[in-house]
C-alpha cells in the first residue's frame, strides 16, 4: 500500500499511528498493573463472613462476638474453583493453621458460599480472646476471585471496543485540525496557480499570531513587489509603445505626403527636418529604454572604480555650461575637493547629464542652474538646483516613475530620465530625492557612498 503523499492525510495518519502505539502500550501496562493488584490485593475486603472462637489443638466454633478492632493478620490464602468444589463436597473442609501455642483447625465450609465461584481470596485475622487468654478470636474475611476476573474482563472489553472508536475520532479530528492549519498553504497554492495563469496576485490573509503569519507576510511582500514589477513592466511596454508610435506616425505621415506628388525643395527639406527630428527622438528613446533594461538586470556595478567625484564633475562642467547656454541659462558649479566614490563613470555621466538637462529644460529664460558637491558623513551629496517652474506637491511622489510626466502634453521629455537617475543612484548604493517650491525652484539631491 502506497503511503499517502497529501500532507492532509499524512499528518493525521502519522498522528494516528503514534497515538495507537501510545494507547496500546498504556493499555497493556494498565492491564498488567490491574491484574497484579487483583492478584496481590491484601486490603481488607468488604465482606465479613464469620467470627469464630478457635482453641489450639482443637476446632473453631462460630460465635457472635462483635467487633473487629485490634486484630492482627494471621493467614492469607487463595483457593481455586476446583478447591471450592472439593470443600463443598466435604473432601477438604478442615484447614490447619500452625500457631505458637498449637495448631488451629478451621472448617472452610463455613465461609464457602455461592460467591466463591471462580475461586476465593481469604484473610484470617486474630486476637487473644478477652474472656480467655487460651483462646483466639478469629475474623475471617472473603473476597471472590470472580470479582477480579469481572473487573479485568470489563477493562478488556473497554479496551477492545473503546480504542477503535477513540482512534477513529482522533483521526477525523486530526484531519480537520490539519486541514484548518494548512488553509494558508492552500491559499498560497491557489494564488500561485492563478498567478501562473497571468492573474493578479491576491494577498493571503492570516490572523496575527498564526504559525503561518510570518510566512504569508513575507510571501505577500515578495509577490506584491513581483506584481508591482510585472505591472510596471506592462505599463512600461504600453507607454513605450505609445511614445514610439507617435513619432513613427508623424514620420510615416510626412513621408506619405511627400511621396503623393512632387514637392518643392523647401517642402522636401521641411519633411526631412521633421523626419530627422522624430528619428533623433526615437533614437534617444530607444537608447534610454536599452539603458533601463540593462539597469534592471544589473545586480551590482560591473565597471566600478574609485573615482574622484570632485574632479569628475569639474571635468563635466564645461559641457554643462554649453548645455545651459543653449537654453539661455547660466551654469554655476562649486564643490569640495578630494571627495572619492566608487562608481561607473559612464552611468554617473548619464545621471548628472539627465539632472542638468532637466534643470535647464524646465527653467525660466535667463534662469540659473547650480551644481554643488559636499560631503555629509559617509556620503557625497550632489545638489542640482534650478530657478524654474517647480513641481506641485501632488506630483513629487511620482516623478521618478517611468514615463511619468506632470503634463501629458509636454513634448520636452518622455518621462524616462529621472527613472534612470533613480536606478543609477540605487545600483551605486545611494539614493536620490527632490524638494521643490512650486513656481520658484527645484533641487534634486543625490547621495553616493564615499570611499574612505
Amino acid at each position: 500500500m502506497k503511503f499517502p503523499r497529501n500532507i492532509k492525510w499524512r499528518m493525521p495518519t502519522i498522528f494516528l499511528v503514534m497515538l495507537s502505539v501510545i494507547l496500546i502500550v498504556f493499555s497493556i501496562f494498565s492491564y498488567i498493573l490491574l491484574a497484579q493488584s487483583a492478584a496481590n490485593n491484601e486490603m481488607v475486603p468488604a465482606t465479613v463472613f464469620t467470627t469464630q472462637i478457635a482453641i489450639p489443638q482443637g476446632t473453631s466454633v462460630n460465635t457472635t462476638t462483635p467487633g473487629s478492632q485490634n486484630y492482627e493478620k494471621l493467614f492469607f490464602y487463595t483457593i481455586s474453583a476446583d478447591t471450592v468444589k472439593s470443600i463443598q463436597d466435604g473432601n477438604a473442609r478442615a484447614l490447619t493453621i500452625p500457631t505458637v501455642t498449637g495448631n488451629l483447625s478451621i472448617n472452610q465450609s463455613i465461609f464457602i458460599t455461592a460467591q466463591a465461584q471462580g475461586g476465593q481470596k481469604i484473610w484470617i485475622y486474630y486476637r487473644i480472646s478477652p474472656e480467655d487468654n487460651s483462646e483466639y478470636e478469629l475474623l475471617i474475611m472473603v473476597h471472590s476471585s470472580a470479582a477480579d476476573k469481572l473487573i479485568l474482563g470489563n477493562f478488556t472489553n473497554v479496551l477492545i471496543y473503546a480504542l477503535p472508536v477513540i482512534l477513529v475520532l482522533a483521526f477525523v479530528l486530526g484531519f480537520f485540525i490539519v486541514k484548518r492549519m494548512l488553509k494558508p498553504i492552500d491559499q498560497i497554492r491557489n494564488n500561485m496557480r492563478e498567478t501562473g495563469r497571468g492573474n493578479p496576485y491576491q494577498p493571503i490573509e492570516v490572523p496575527a499570531g498564526s504559525e503561518f503569519s510570518e510566512l504569508t507576510t513575507s510571501l505577500n511582500r515578495a509577490f506584491g513587489r513581483m506584481q508591482q514589477t510585472v505591472d510596471s513592466e506592462r505599463q512600461m511596454v504600453t507607454d513605450a509603445s505609445h511614445e514610439i508610435r507617435a513619432p513613427l506616425t508623424v514620420m510615416m505621415g510626412e513621408t506619405s505626403l511627400a511621396l503623393r506628388k512632387k514637392r518643392t525643395v523647401e517642402e522636401y527639406e521641411k519633411c526631412l527636418r521633421t523626419v530627422s527630428s522624430e528619428s533623433a527622438y526615437l533614437a534617444t528613446m530607444v537608447n534610454k529604454l536599452l539603458l533601463a533594461a540593462q539597469l534592471d538586470n544589473a545586480k551590482s556595478l560591473t565597471n566600478a572604480e574609485d573615482l574622484n567625484l570632485s574632479g569628475f564633475l569639474a571635468g563635466l562642467s564645461p559641457a554643462f555650461t554649453v548645455l545651459c547656454k543653449q537654453r539661455s541659462m547660466t551654469f554655476h558649479f562649486n564643490a569640495e575637493p578630494g571627495i572619492m566614490v566608487r562608481g561607473d563613470t559612464l552611468k554617473l555621466r548619464e545621471l548628472f547629464f539627465n539632472l542638468i538637462d532637466n534643470a535647464a529644460k524646465y527653467n525660466r529664460p535667463g534662469g540659473n542652474v547650480t551644481l554643488s558637491l559636499k560631503r555629509e558623513e559617509n556620503f557625497a551629496r550632489v545638489d542640482v538646483t534650478d530657478t524654474g517652474i517647480g513641481i506641485k506637491p501632488e506630483n513629487l511622489g511620482h516623478i521618478f516613475e517611468r514615463f511619468y510626466r506632470v503634463d501629458k502634453k509636454d513634448e520636452r521629455g518622455a518621462g524616462l530620465g529621472l527613472a534612470l537617475c533613480k536606478k543609477i543612484t540605487e545600483i551605486h548604493g545611494g539614493k536620490i530625492d527632490v524638494s521643490s517650491e512650486y513656481g520658484k525652484s527645484s533641487t534634486f539631491s543625490v547621495w553616493l557612498p564615499v570611499v574612505n
